[in-house]
């Protein structure tokens, strides 16, 4: 019974942890920055913006480059909540450079300021229930396994349960055994997946809306007009801006600290080649944002 138990919660965890990775990818990934210097790798820079919140730009003496990486603050903050100095560092504890206000730029993953890492976790959790509840619907869609006898008869009865589930075509039963007393008292759960399903469906469009992926969900009508599509994508616009934005301000106070042309832009497309042209795969289901106005 302990094993079992430690099984189905080994599961329940496992179907969490593959969701909320499913998720942090998504989410780390839905902007991208063009023409970054060499030296700073963006895919890391996108994840410490999702897991932290917060990331520090500024210029290394050493490598004689612009740098990115996490920090911690030092000596409390200005009237605007803006660090006074930072602690720079790498994570592999090696790297560690005090600067001063003005010395670096802080880019921030939303309008908050605050990671958005708690949200999605939330979610997960809904989505993960949500998973193992079909999983477990499916499993009571099957054959009742419970079975009612005396004691006195119980390898009789095994005997037989074996036969049926070796798919054998004919019995052999004795004198002793009465047929009316096994009995199978536990009936197949109500099927409802179909409806859990939906329920889903409700709850990854939640995500999406909260990272700003635009995703149209279409119950039972072929068609849906721009405006309705335009109306139904409000909010998951309002979420884009308040990711993109501080990541648009930030950008802009490096290129100009720095004398650097660096971009960033929602990805709202398909994946193209290095001189973009993605051909007639390219998609574009709302507006791009990006600097390039």
């Amino acid at each position: 019974m302990k094993a079992t138990i430690a099984n189905s919660q080994l599961t329940n965890y496992k179907t969490y942890m593959m969701v909320l990775d499913d998720m942090i990818e998504l989410a780390q990934n839905v902007y991208q920055f063009k023409n970054i210097p060499e030296y700073i790798d963006d895919g890391y820079v996108n994840q410490v913006l999702l897991l932290n919140g917060a990331i520090a730009w500024f210029y290394d003496d050493v490598v004689k480059s612009i740098v990115a990486l996490p920090f911690s603050v030092m000596n409390g903050y200005d009237i605007y909540n803006r660090p006074k100095s930072i602690m720079a560092r790498a994570r592999n504890g090696r790297y560690y450079l005090k600067l001063n206000q003005g010395e670096f730029v802080i880019m921030y993953d939303n309008n908050r300021r605050q990671s958005m890492l708690w949200k999605i976790k939330q979610r997960a959790e809904r989505i993960a229930l949500s998973i193992r509840t079909e999983d477990i619907n499916m499993v009571h869609q099957r054959t009742p396994r419970i079975w009612k006898t005396s004691k006195d008869k119980e390898s009789t009865v095994k005997g037989i349960i074996t036969n049926v589930d070796s798919m054998q075509e004919n019995i052999v039963g004795y004198d002793s055994v009465d047929i009316d007393d096994i009995q199978g008292v536990l009936a197949p759960a109500p099927y409802v997946v179909d409806k859990i399903d939906e329920h889903l469906e409700k709850e990854w469009q939640s995500f999406y809306r909260l990272i700003g992926i635009t995703s149209v969900a279409i119950e039972k009508r072929e068609r849906l007009i721009t405006d309705e599509v335009k109306s139904a994508q409000g909010g998951t616009v309002a979420s884009r801006y308040n990711r993109y934005s501080p990541r648009l301000k930030a950008v802009n106070e490096i290129n100009k600290k720095w004398g650097l042309n660096i971009k960033v832009e929602y990805y709202d497309g398909v994946p193209s080649d290095e001189d973009g042209n993605g051909g007639d795969n390219d998609v574009y289901i709302s507006e791009n944002i990006s600097t390039n106005e």
